[in-house]
């Protein structure tokens, strides 16, 4: 029997028993990128962060997952606050191309990367512009049940005083922290109630035809206006999973801003209201620093995946280097540290080739390696414990051992630990045709090719075909 899956769930603050609404149906949101350009390696973390927690809970403890991930390909802004210049417009006009243009080039960047990555498709990733009905039906529920008010030059916001235990993703002391809150922390609230409150729709400027966005939308009987950015996870996240879902994963930042103002526009306009919460555990990863400190465009210390194998790395060592480290703590990335990791999955690689142990096609759950494996995973993920258990275990290679490791290769680790190993699974095949098998390999190694060829018809005459491969063999019934 498994252990209890067991996350660190940020609005208690604790690690908890994860126990789903639904055991037949858990279901997932993950925020997903803004695609204005080409994706950090730093922005890979999160989406290698919501792969675990998908590949876990599908693979290892064998929920039916429904995972989303949006896309934002609508205004984002350069800053947190709800003033400052659209990322996406603002690339438009350095390339000389359209937002839309923009917005489809720098997905099909981010989708590739998943895909060097190892990291399967979300099973919907909706884009914000296809949603913008869903936005302006959650605002409009706000604006209904008097959770907003006007700036007429500026736009609909939320008013943050009328939510209860708004900000309390901040814990431990959010009351105080929200009560010393001052306006350069957050951003300018001249015209604001509350330093927190924040835009839900933005009005489309009539006299400035140069800071009109693209991508707007008419939006009756308010005319042309254009989404806040937190509007967006709510509208998606409700069209896809519904009014209640199992888990919220995003980024460490996400906690102070982004997701206590979409716990507090969803929770209103739905009607949610303590003790029952629209979702049970929110998941946040902390980020990859470079050398020690913070990773950014300003700094010119920002690398991409194209960077990484311009040095001779694949994007398989990064994502073997992101298991090293907890999700829950920042991870600091160097040169050397992906060198670290590419040797030692490189080293891992090469000690499974020495082995031609079949392997057993149904795992032995009862098997101490599976349970120290397990257990790894069980404590909120981790996956330095993982790989620590995993290398211990490569010291004494057998049958079950194998099988074991090949198991969470494909479900979990995705790395091609085995890429150069081709492999015999034991299904029909006798014992005694392995052991054969196995003497003839073994003959072929001391250039015994005589004894190899008298094997080889050993093994023919028994109904059974032995087929080379570059480190291995394959057996077949005739």
């Amino acid at each position: 029997m498994l252990p209890p899956l067991n996350l660190y769930n940020t609005l208690t603050h604790s690690k908890e028993a994860f126990i789903p609404r639904n055991p037949d149906q858990i279901w997932m949101y993950s925020c997903g990128p803004t695609v204005y350009s080409t994706p950090s390696i730093g922005n890979y973390r999160a989406f290698f962060t919501a792969d675990l927690i998908r590949n876990t809970l599908a693979n290892l403890y064998d929920y039916p997952v429904k995972s989303i991930m949006n896309i934002t390909d609508v205004w984002h802004l350069t800053s947190d606050g709800d003033t400052w210049e659209d990322k996406l417009e603002k690339w438009a006009k350095k390339d000389w191309i359209t937002a839309r243009e923009v917005a489809s080039k720098y997905e099909k960047q981010f989708l590739d990367g998943l895909a060097q990555l190892n990291i399967d498709k979300f099973d919907v990733m909706p884009r914000a512009t296809d949603h913008i009905s869903q936005q302006q039906v959650i605002v409009q529920a706000l604006i209904d049940k008097w959770y907003t008010y006007i700036i007429d030059w500026d736009g609909i916001y939320m008013d943050t005083s009328r939510v209860e235990d708004y900000g309390e993703l901040m814990w431990p002391n959010y009351k105080k922290r929200l009560e010393n809150l001052n306006a350069g922390e957050r951003v300018n609230f001249t015209w604001k109630k509350n330093a927190t409150d924040f835009a839900l729709w933005k009005f489309s400027p009539d006299d400035k035809v140069w800071e009109k966005r693209q991508m707007e939308r008419d939006f009756p009987p308010y005319g042309m206006w254009f989404p806040g950015r937190h509007i967006e996870c709510s509208a998606m996240s409700s069209e896809y999973l519904g009014q209640h879902f199992d888990i919220h994963h995003g980024w460490a930042d996400h906690i102070t801003i982004h997701h206590p103002n979409e716990i507090a526009q969803s929770e209103s306009a739905f009607d949610i209201h303590h003790p029952d919460r629209r979702v049970r555990y929110r998941l946040h990863n902390e980020f990859l620093q470079v050398n020690g400190g913070k990773m950014s465009k300003s700094l010119w210390n920002v690398y991409t995946l194209s960077d990484l194998e311009d040095k001779g790395f694949s994007p398989l060592d990064l994502r073997f280097f992101f298991f090293m480290a907890h999700y829950r703590t920042q991870q600091n990335f160097t040169r050397e540290a992906l060198k670290q990791a590419q040797t030692t999955r490189n080293n891992i690689q090469k000690k499974l080739s020495n082995y031609s142990y079949p392997l057993d096609q149904h795992i032995d759950r009862s098997s101490p390696l599976f349970i120290a494996l397990t257990n790894s995973l069980a404590d909120d993920l981790n996956t330095p414990k993982m790989l620590s258990t995993l290398n211990s275990s490569l010291s004494n290679l057998d049958q079950s051992t194998l099988s074991t490791i090949y198991r969470f290769e494909k479900n979990i680790l995705k790395v091609w630990l085995f890429d150069s190993i081709s492999l015999l699974w034991q299904n029909d095949i006798p014992q005694s045709i392995i052991d054969l098998a196995n003497q003839r390999l073994a003959a072929k190694k001391d250039k015994n090719f005589a004894l190899a060829d008298q094997i080889r018809t050993q093994i023919w005459e028994q109904g059974f075909t032995i087929t080379d491969t570059p480190d291995w063999f394959e057996i077949t019934l005739d």
